[in-house]
C-alpha cells in the first residue's frame, strides 16, 4: 500500500500541500457528498476542505444521513442556497447579485451526476431553498474527469466562482489547486502524439 501524506490524504509522491493556499471565506460551504465520490482519487472536495476556513462536508446519499443537517439549518435560518442545475435553478450570474446578497449559506452537491440527481431526489428538504446554476459562459477546466453535459464544473469549481460572486473573493488560490492536481494526473496519463 502506497503511503499517504497524513495532511492532505493524496499518496507521498502526489502530495499536494505545496499547493495549498488557505481561503478565508465568510459564506458557510456545506458539501452534500456522496459516499462513492468521497473515495474516488480525483475528488476536488478533499481540495476544499484543505483550503477553505468555513466548510462542512456530509457524506451519504438518503435523507436520514442528513438529518442532523436538516435540523441544523431549521434551528439556525440564515440566508441559503442550493447550487444545482435543477430545472427550477436561476442562472447566478451579476444579474442575480440582489438576490445572491443575501445569501449566507450555500450547499453544493459532490457526486457524478447520476448520484447528485439521486441525492436532490430523495432530500426534498432541498427544495424549500432556492436553486442556482452557474453560467454556461462560464467553463470548467477540470480535464482529468469531465462530463459532456451543460453545467459541468468540479464542485471545487462551482465552490469557487460562487464564492467569487458572493463575497468578490479570488478564486485564483482554489483554481491553482485545481491545476496542481490536474498536472499530477496528467503526469500519469498515457501521452498523445
Amino acid at each position: 500500500m502506497r503511503k499517504q501524506c497524513p495532511n492532505c490524504g493524496y499518496p507521498v509522491q502526489t502530495c499536494l500541500c505545496h499547493a495549498v493556499q488557505p481561503v478565508t471565506n465568510y459564506t458557510e460551504v456545506i458539501i452534500l457528498q456522496h459516499p462513492k465520490e468521497s473515495r474516488h482519487a480525483k475528488n476536488t472536495v478533499r481540495l476544499l476542505n484543505l483550503a477553505l476556513s468555513n466548510i462542512t462536508v456530509i457524506r451519504g446519499k438518503l435523507a436520514v444521513d442528513f438529518t442532523e443537517l436538516e435540523q441544523y439549518l431549521r434551528a439556525d435560518p440564515k440566508p441559503t442556497a442550493v447550487f444545482y442545475p435543477a430545472e427550477q435553478s436561476t442562472e447566478f450570474s451579476h444579474g442575480a447579485e440582489k438576490a445572491s446578497a443575501r445569501i449566507k449559506r450555500a450547499i453544493f452537491i459532490d457526486a457524478s451526476w447520476k448520484q447528485a440527481y439521486g441525492i436532490w431526489q430523495n432530500n426534498a428538504w432541498l427544495n424549500r431553498y432556492p436553486f442556482f446554476k452557474l453560467p454556461l459562459h462560464q467553463s470548467g477546466q477540470y480535464t482529468i474527469r469531465n462530463s459532456d453535459l451543460e453545467y459541468s464544473f468540479s464542485t471545487l469549481e462551482a465552490v469557487a466562482y460562487t464564492l467569487a460572486s458572493l463575497e468578490q473573493l479570488d478564486p485564483a488560490p482554489l483554481l491553482r489547486l485545481l491545476n496542481t492536481l490536474t498536472a499530477q494526473w496528467q503526469r500519469f496519463l498515457p501521452q498523445r502524439d
